[in-house]
């Protein structure tokens, strides 16, 4: 059993962070559009482009405010994505703790090993799986919090932002009622 964790752990560090970076990169993508999405319907913005028989593009932009329906309706989509990525950060600490798993393996399997070309292969597994699970939380900690990080940043501040002017509104409107 040991033999088999310790020479499998690393080729599986490898492909979980492989396939734990192209659903980072996806999940950036989708909250990239959520963000579009959100702020031109908080701004009133929307930009359309036409392409006349000549091949000339026009663009014109149309100033309308999104009703709080669909500002509501964006920002559980956008909830959704937001989810995946709060589950991604939850995971990249699982991938020191695979590579001390493999050290740990990696050293029982050592202490059963009677020559020395035996003792350093152990050692040699055990310690490159700790390594290899270090790079991976390293690398994937750094991309998800510079990409993902930040739009949810900004996405936030907007929808913190819309609801202050919501309340706000209300208030004064209550005000204005009395």
């Amino acid at each position: 059993m040991l033999g088999i964790i310790s020479n499998l752990i690393t080729p599986v560090i490898i492909i979980s962070a492989v396939i734990m970076l192209l659903i980072i990169l996806y999940n950036y993508t989708v909250l990239k559009d959520h963000f579009h999405t959100i702020s031109h319907a908080l701004n009133g913005r929307e930009i359309k482009k036409t392409i006349g028989s000549d091949g000339t593009v026009t663009e014109y932009e149309r100033k309308t405010a999104a009703d709080m329906d669909t500002i509501y309706s964006y920002e559980n989509k956008y909830n959704g994505a937001r989810s995946v990525y709060e589950t991604i950060s939850q995971l990249i600490p699982v991938f020191p703790l695979m590579g001390i798993l493999g050290t740990v393996a990696g050293i029982m399997k050592q202490t059963t090993a009677m020559d020395s070309t035996a003792i350093v292969g152990s050692l040699n597994i055990a310690l490159s799986s700790t390594f290899y699970g270090l790079i991976a939380s390293i690398v994937l900690k750094l991309i998800i919090t510079l990409l993902n990080g930040r739009i949810i940043y900004d996405v936030d501040n907007m929808l913190d932002a819309y609801d202050t002017t919501i309340r706000s509104r209300g208030i004064l409107k209550s005000i204005k009622d009395e």
